[in-house]
């Protein structure tokens, strides 16, 4: 199998293997494996998103889409986007956000619209920091 999973995916695997119902009070991010372990059907996830909007190291403020086989990382300090095709370049060395400006729209709308969706916090400059 090909398809990109997340261990968020194992939940609702877990519960529909197991003949349990997902709980209605909360939003569940996985979709169930189980049409891909069983080869009977098609896996309905359409993109995969990350967030991670703090710092740590030296590591900036971040969100991700992957839907198919492009990959939009999205900074919040510094270089804004960075696009890859996936299929054409694993190793994410050919950023091509500049060549495709159109690509990088689409995608961050579907960013910005799961961000919005998901209530996901967003990072904001701490007024009260000073440099040393």
């Amino acid at each position: 199998c090909d398809a990109p999973v997340l261990s968020v995916d194992y939940f609702p695997t877990i519960c529909q293997a197991a003949g349990v119902k997902l709980p209605a009070d909360r939003a569940i991010d996985g979709e169930s494996l189980a049409p891909l372990l069983r080869q009977t059907g098609a896996f309905k996830r359409r993109a995969i998103f990350w967030h991670f909007p703090h710092y740590r190291g030296g590591i900036v403020p971040y969100s991700i889409i992957r839907a198919g086989d492009w990959k939009l990382i999205k900074r919040y300090e510094g270089t804004t986007f960075e696009l890859f095709n996936l299929n054409n370049d694993l190793s994410e060395k050919n950023d091509l956000a500049q060549q495709m400006p159109e690509k990088v729209k689409e995608l961050d709308a579907k960013l910005t619209a799961w961000l919005k969706a998901t209530g996901a916090k967003l990072p904001k400059k701490n007024p009260d920091y000073r440099p040393k």
